[in-house]
């Protein structure tokens, strides 16, 4: 087994405003927006400190090739961003989640008419809407939901708040027509709280009787600061009977009253294997340090476990590989998932979870492959660039992380 790789920076740039979120422009992925949070205190005239959230998204080029940084645009916004994520279809739009209980819908767009990929985009504001009444409650995640998740067609997002909250909004209609977007469903947890994170997933489950076709099962997973995991189904097998309802009827809620998770749950990425024992399997970030395969029954089971020096705030996705069985090839021998994870104040990793089938019963795995450490404060965002092949060696993982008191944007490779 080769040891693990400790990159070096190739660029470093500091920002004006500390980074709290980052993604990559998948229709321009040279480009990137990363989203600002900027605490201010003044003294009032008796005395008394006040404070003030401001921040601002930017856009930034980064070239592959020399591996620097330019800065295209930068946006004030009388807010703290505290979270940002492009649509999953629509690829030019991405939402935010504010500190004043808002998402606000931008779009990027190239003055190219050929999609030319290399055009300078810009970004621009399609609406603003207040996901909560009191605008001193801040949002603190958005999670789009994916294409099967409502049970007729439709468009919406979650939204996570720090008074426990959790809130659907949707549209039938067109996302970026912010009048047509309402509040489909609402889920308050017990105590107050803060719900760091949801995540929507549709699973695959048995086949339709009639079509053949696998039905998709939507779930809803969420994560507060007690160390809870909040498990939601939903039942899109039968037909909704009121025109105002959008959203299927829970089948199931269970709460694992922070059984296996000692601090709060920051992280949840539903993984795409089938459902074990009808329950599916994610990947958890926690401020424990810990990340965990961790399969979602009512009292919760840790599949496989490993700390990473510091809380697991953000896990991204990077890819999926599935190796086909030897005797029959139909069948997954073994998944392998790379993961980029934001550290906090351990930095960024590259980490491979396996999923080996032997002998019917699975077997998961977790191994860190990389540990990046020059970030000197909170690594809350990290994005790897997928421009494809133009790099000369495809094993190549090209990585832009951050750090928010430093004000930190770092550029560094590993060769996987």
């Amino acid at each position: 087994m080769a040891g693990i790789h400790h990159p070096q920076s190739a660029t470093t740039v500091f920002l004006d405003q500390p980074p709290s979120c980052l993604e990559f422009c998948p229709e321009t992925p040279d480009h990137f927006i990363v989203g600002t949070y900027l605490l201010s205190e003044n003294k009032t005239e008796d005395g008394e400190v006040e404070q003030s959230k401001t921040g601002s998204l930017q856009l930034w080029n980064l070239d592959p090739v020399s591996k620097t940084l330019s800065q295209i645009q930068r946006i004030a916004v009388p807010y703290a961003v505290f979270d940002l994520h492009f649509h999953p279809r629509h690829k030019n739009l991405f939402a935010i989640a504010s500190s004043v209980g808002s998402v606000a819908l931008f779009q990027v767009s190239t003055n190219s008419t050929t999609g030319d990929a290399s055009a300078t985009p810009s970004i621009t504001q399609l609406w603003t809407k207040q996901v909560h009444e009191d605008p001193s409650i801040p949002a603190l995640f958005l999670a789009w939901a994916p294409q099967n998740w409502f049970p007729k067609p439709a468009d919406g997002f979650a939204v996570t708040f720090s008074d426990s909250r959790t809130a659907v909004f949707g549209t039938e209609g067109d996302i970026r027509q912010e009048e047509s977007i309402a509040e489909w469903g609402t889920y308050e947890a017990k105590q107050m709280i803060e719900v760091w994170f949801v995540a929507l997933s549709t699973s695959t489950g048995n086949p339709d009787p009639e079509t053949q076709n696998p039905s998709a099962i939507p779930f809803m997973f969420t994560g507060n600061d007690f160390g809870s995991l909040h498990t939601r189904r939903f039942d899109n097998s039968t037909e909704l009977d009121d025109p105002d309802e959008h959203i299927s009827p829970m089948l199931l809620e269970h709460d694992d009253r922070a059984r296996h998770h000692t601090a709060g749950v920051t992280a949840i990425l539903p993984l795409d294997v089938p459902l074990v024992d009808d329950a599916p399997v994610l990947l958890t970030g926690c401020y424990d340090e810990g990340l965990r395969v961790y399969r979602a029954t009512r009292r919760g089971e840790v599949l496989a476990e490993q700390g990473l020096d510091g809380g697991v705030w953000r896990l991204q996705l990077l890819n999926t590989t599935r190796i086909p069985g030897s005797d029959d090839p139909s069948n997954v021998a073994e998944y392998r998932f790379l993961v980029l994870a934001s550290c906090m104040h351990a930095g960024t990793r590259l980490v491979r979870v396996t999923c080996k089938h032997e002998d019917g019963a699975p077997t998961w795995g977790i191994e860190v492959l990389a540990k990046f450490t020059e970030h000197e404060s909170m690594n809350y965002a990290s994005g790897v660039w997928k421009g494809g092949q133009e790099m000369t060696r495809s094993s190549e993982v090209l990585c832009v992380s951050s750090s928010f008191y430093d004000r930190r944007l770092c550029v560094w490779t590993v060769d996987l």
